[in-house]
């Protein structure tokens, strides 16, 4: 049995026992998940997942651009910041997981032509697509247009696809979007796509769990990491856009909200639980789009700049 094979064998025997552990008591009767037992949980998960932890988690912005920071996040000032448009590689010593796909030149032109800053590196996004096509998994935080076109069209769509797992809300959402936030994917086109089911958590791979967390968008997911070096690290992705959201635990503006169809109620404990967290201080948050806090976890060594492929 091929390596690949293998490990989808171990995810496909995995996910009955994980849905059992972690599956939440009927709606009307559970509490919120955000709260100070949950990481806990996560990290229990994940040391019951044998295997080498990844060496190092890498990142690769596909655009920049900037703004005022009172676009970000309600009630700021207008002070500029720098928006980062990134996708993340998880690397093992022989393979590598994706975290989001990007967006292409074609949405720069559709969708982003009143920005008069945003720049789009054709090199990095080609880059980009050469990593989605070999990764072992490719994972979606969420549906948005700017994290999922790469795994919508391609040059390489065929193999994209087979590798990359679409929860029962992501491929709902992106099969009937609700707000020109998503790009629709064709009908046809959905049966290429592996089905990940679960409830709350879900251990992926050595060193990387899952966690559902709609609110950001139905289908939206943070990914815990725990590095061969004992580094813990949160993609939370874009429950903020910015670190002062997150520091503070505020919203985006309201009008930013319902142009996305967020769940503000969600979102806001989300944000708590992830405050408190940051507070704790032995967590490294992961941001999306915030160009400072990324700029700043690759100067401490938490982040690498570049994805690491095998030469060819």
């Amino acid at each position: 049995m091929s390596r690949v094979a293998s490990r989808r064998a171990w995810l496909a025997a995995a996910l009955p026992l994980v849905l059992a552990v972690v599956a939440p008591a009927p709606l009307g009767a559970q509490a919120s998940p955000w709260n100070d037992s949950l990481l806990e949980r996560v990290r229990a998960l994940e040391r019951s997942v044998p295997g080498e932890r990844p060496r190092s988690l890498h990142v690769l912005a596909v655009a920049e651009a900037s703004g005022p920071l009172s676009n970000f996040v309600l009630g700021a000032d207008s002070q500029r910041v720098s928006v980062a448009y990134p996708v993340f590689q998880v690397r093992y010593r022989d393979r590598w997981i994706v975290l989001d796909a990007g967006f292409d030149q074609a949405a720069v032109a559709e969708y982003y032509r009143t920005s008069t800053t945003l720049r789009f590196f054709p090199d990095r996004y080609d880059r980009m697509q050469l990593a989605l096509r070999d990764a072992e998994h490719v994972v979606l935080t969420h549906e948005h247009l700017d994290h999922a076109i790469g795994v919508q069209r391609g040059p390489y769509f065929p193999q994209v696809a087979s590798r990359t797992l679409l929860t029962p809300e992501q491929l709902r959402t992106l099969l009937d979007p609700p707000t020109r936030a998503f790009v629709r994917l064709s009908a046809d086109s959905a049966a290429a796509f592996p089905a990940l089911r679960y409830d709350l958590l879900f251990p992926l791979a050595p060193g990387v769990v899952l966690i559902r967390a709609a609110g950001h968008t139905p289908g939206a997911q943070y990914v815990f990491i725990q590095l061969a070096n004992g580094r813990e690290v949160l993609v939370l992705a874009d429950l903020a856009w910015q670190s002062e959201g997150l520091r503070t635990a505020t919203q985006r503006p309201e009008a930013t909200s319902t142009r996305l169809g967020e769940d503000r109620g969600a979102v806001q404990a989300q944000l708590e639980w992830a405050r408190r967290i940051l507070e704790d201080g032995r967590v490294d948050i992961v941001l999306s789009h915030d160009g400072r806090l990324l700029d700043a976890l690759v100067a401490r060594g938490v982040l690498r700049n570049g994805f690491d492929l095998p030469r060819r």
